[in-house]
């Protein structure tokens, strides 16, 4: 798996330029999970310290793509969040409830809003945010067709 928040890197290492930053338009994309991390966060004045998933996904609209980073914190406060989240990569609600199967996370696809949000601390700087995950449309399935 890899380390989504980087290595540090010798002194005498090459580095790659990596590929350009794309803000998207807002509206909704096509996405894929690139990169999945377990991590901690360690809790704030709003939410205490609880598992993180760490996510890097490339979104895309067929003519544009860039890659997001969204970290889904597990408490319970946000069971909504990370049940929006399965529900947009195929797991099965059953009695109103989604079950997080991690396994299934590395390389899914699924769709989701994508906004355009203002850096806090730098009014210039503007970022991509998933504003929701959009539920995976189930296929229809009918008998002796193929």
């Amino acid at each position: 798996m890899n380390d989504i928040r980087g290595k540090e890197l010798g002194w005498d290492e090459e580095v790659e330029k990596g590929e350009e930053f794309t803000l998207l338009e807002p509206g909704d994309y096509d996405f894929t999970i690139e990169t999945f991390e377990r991590g901690r966060y360690e809790g704030s004045d709003k939410v205490p310290p609880c598992n993180r998933a760490l996510l890097k996904i490339r979104a895309t609209n067929g003519k544009d793509s860039t890659v997001i980073s969204e970290s889904l914190l597990l408490y319970d406060k946000m069971q909504w969040k990370l049940a929006e989240f399965f529900l947009s990569i195929g797991a099965e609600e059953v009695d109103g409830r989604v079950r997080m199967n991690w396994n299934m996370v590395p390389q899914a696809t699924g769709r989701a809003t994508i906004e355009v949000r203002t850096d806090q601390k730098d009014s210039t700087k503007k970022y991509n945010h998933v504003k929701k995950w959009l539920p995976k449309k189930k296929k229809d399935y009918k008998a002796g067709a193929f």
